[in-house]
């Protein structure tokens, strides 16, 4: 009997350990398989309403299986493993995981039953992601597939509350990636207080829409200044594109609003939209600084900056998953590529002394470094006030940075009154001026009135030379040959040179006439031109001005086709031609007609092999009534070249001469085609 009992306490005793086990098999209320699973131990830990416990180690892995709580027990895990991308871990054939892919996360945990109510915190993560709690499906971001169309992307964080009246939790994960380089979670689980979880959450929030309100409203503000009020300054536009840009940024990331709004709308398409609204903001904040500092960043600044982030823009857009997403890293060694360049032309303005934003800029950019610094070494996740502060500091860095624009526009509005100001002091000199010129323009009248008055008087001079002068010198010229002819066999030898004399005196006399009469026509009436061969106008020329052909006069080698007045250039060349035959002192003239062509005028030479002319009158011979009296058996008025110098320059030319005494004369003078 005695051993019965002793056996029956032995088989109750056996029968309460079966018992136990079997309640503690089935405490999750359904089939779990725990012989496989290591449970994280946390029953001596004790949990407060200030605990955080990160859920990073010891998570099973199961690659490329999507597996429900309940159907475990066939499956042996991948490995054990420490949150992190999955791309890290090393697959049976020594290779690391692609970044595309599926696979199920699972951890078993154990936590004293004397706790404040607690909750999991599970970060978000680049994929799709299913979340079973003790069997029960707890939450579905996305949709969670095998392949790339079964898989609709999403990504958000989330705080699931735990049961209170258990201790024992089994957290299932699936994840699914088909878009990112990074997968799988890549940050640990928190278990922590409910209440200190939601009050971190909402400070996040808080802090969030800080700093996108803010961001929002400056960036909205001057890009409204910028439209419809004071568009000349371009780091306005510049500043509004960087503000909104990253209020979107951050609006995006932490709550994904066109996806809320768009549930079956690509996760795809939106990450690349802030992959290249990320790039656009990095473009407006270099092309802010560069307009800013214009005058002192190198020429080629702008457009490597312009052209660097259109690049990333256009293979953001273009390259397929997980490509894109692997365009973070060029961004960032480009970005401190230009801090550095920035900071160096700051230091170079502020010791040139020449720029007040410098100053006003690297307050800003030395406090938006420490109030970074703080935020990613110090604060980052570690206390919810922090985060508010970090925030006011980074809307602090942007008010810094709306002051120096309004300083700036300050400064341009002032320049603005300025010119306005010498702009109505201008304006009345114009009207004085203008008033001035209006009495100008009555004396012009006045005088273009006396001057058609002097024109009218000198034509009618002109008829009294032509009529009336010249007719009594005709006259007398030939009065004194009738007498010298009626005294012709009693008259002696002096009376004859005397008579001579007179009617030689009489010729020069008309001759005179006739130059003036020339002189005061030339260059009047319509200036017609017409196209002409100048060798066949220089024939004609020869044939009149040495008509027994006694001198040479060599024309251009080449023929030249001009198109001028026909008549102007012929008085020209025949004057010259003919004073060079004149007033030569050999038997025969040697003459040589020459030209050369320039982009807007040609230039001709007349040279001989007369006398020349002493240089000291290089200038008299073109004045009127000028004679040098080298020929003394020659007659000249000394109007010809005159007359000459009067047809170059009214056809924009100049005329020259180069001479010595006894070596020849050339004559040169440019003629406007």
């Amino acid at each position: 009997m005695t051993n019965w009992l002793s056996n029956n306490h032995s088989l109750k005793f056996v029968c309460c350990f079966i018992i136990s086990m079997l309640s503690t098999h089935y405490m999750f209320g359904f089939e779990q398989h725990t012989d496989d699973v290591a449970t994280i131990d946390l029953q001596e830990t004790s949990i407060t309403n200030s605990t955080e416990i990160a859920l990073d180690a010891d998570w099973l892995f199961y690659w490329n299986e999507l597996i429900e709580p309940s159907n475990f027990k066939p499956n042996k895990p991948f490995t054990k493993i420490s949150l992190t991308n999955w791309t890290a871990f090393t697959h049976s054939n020594n290779e690391n995981l692609p970044s595309f892919g599926y696979a199920t996360y699972r951890l078993l945990i154990s936590i004293p039953k004397e706790r404040p109510h607690v909750s999991l915190y599970i970060p978000a993560a680049y994929a799709a992601s299913k979340t079973w709690i003790n069997g029960e499906l707890i939450s579905e971001i996305g949709r969670v597939g095998t392949s790339k169309d079964e898989t609709l992307h999403r990504r958000f964080s989330q705080i699931i509350p735990l049961n209170t009246n258990e201790t024992d939790f089994e957290i299932v994960i699936q994840v699914a990636n088909f878009y990112h380089k990074k997968g799988g979670i890549d940050k640990p689980l928190i278990l922590g207080a409910s209440k200190l979880l939601l009050n971190k959450r909402s400070k996040q929030i808080m802090a969030d829409m800080i700093f996108i309100g803010c961001l929002g409203f400056i960036g909205s503000f001057f890009l409204l200044f910028f439209l419809f009020y004071w568009n000349k300054d371009k780091a306005i536009l510049y500043f509004a594109i960087l503000c909104m840009s990253l209020s979107y940024m951050a609006l995006s990331d932490r709550y994904a609003p066109f996806a809320e709004i768009f549930q079956s709308f690509s996760w795809i398409i939106l990450t690349k939209f802030e992959y290249i609204i990320l790039f656009l903001a990095g473009a407006a904040a270099s092309l802010f600084f560069y307009s800013i500092f214009s005058n002192f960043v190198h020429k080629l600044y702008s457009k490597i900056i312009v052209y660097s982030f259109c690049l990333l823009a256009l293979l953001a857009i273009f390259l397929p998953p997980p490509h894109f997403t692997k365009l973070l890293l060029p961004f960032l060694i480009l970005m401190i590529i230009d801090l550095i360049y920035v900071y160096f032309v700051i230091m170079k303005t502020i010791i040139i002394g020449k720029r007040h934003e410098s100053i006003l800029l690297l307050v800003s950019m030395s406090l938006a470094s420490i109030i970074f610094s703080v935020h990613i070494f110090f604060f980052l996740g570690k206390n919810g006030n922090a985060m508010i502060y970090v925030n006011f500091g980074y809307i602090l860095v942007f008010l810094l940075l709306s002051m120096l624009l309004m300083t700036r526009f300050s400064n341009s509005f002032k320049e603005l009154e300025r010119a306005k100001e010498f702009a109505l002091e201008q304006k009345k000199e114009i009207s004085i001026q203008s008033n001035e010129l209006s009495n100008v323009n009555l004396e012009l009248k006045e005088n273009l009135k006396n001057l058609k008055i002097s024109n009218a008087e000198l034509d009618g001079f002109n008829h009294i030379v032509s009529h009336d002068l010249k007719a009594p010198l005709i006259a007398m010229h030939t009065l004194v040959s009738f007498i010298e002819e009626d005294l012709d066999t009693t008259i002696n030898t002096d009376v004859k040179n005397n008579f001579k004399l007179l009617k030689d005196r009489v010729s020069k006399m008309f001759a005179l006439i006739n130059g003036l009469l020339e002189y005061s026509k030339v260059t009047k009436g319509k200036k017609s031109k017409e196209l002409f061969s100048l060798n066949n106008l220089l024939s004609e020329i020869r044939a009149v001005v040495d008509t027994q052909n006694e001198h040479i006069i060599h024309l251009p080698d080449e023929d030249l086709e001009i198109y001028t007045n026909k008549i102007e250039l012929e008085h020209v060349f025949q004057n010259l031609l003919s004073n060079s035959i004149k007033h030569n002192d050999k038997n025969s003239a040697l003459i040589n007609i020459s030209f050369s062509k320039l982009p807007n005028e040609y230039v001709f030479a007349v040279s001989d092999n007369g006398p020349g002319i002493d240089a000291k009158y290089h200038t008299k011979i073109f004045e009127m009534f000028s004679q040098l009296n080298v020929n003394d058996e020659v007659e000249s008025t000394g109007i010809g070249l005159s007359i000459v110098k009067k047809i170059v320059y009214e056809n924009h030319g100049i005329i020259s001469v180069e001479s010595e005494k006894g070596i020849g004369t050339t004559l040169k003078f440019s003629w406007r085609i």
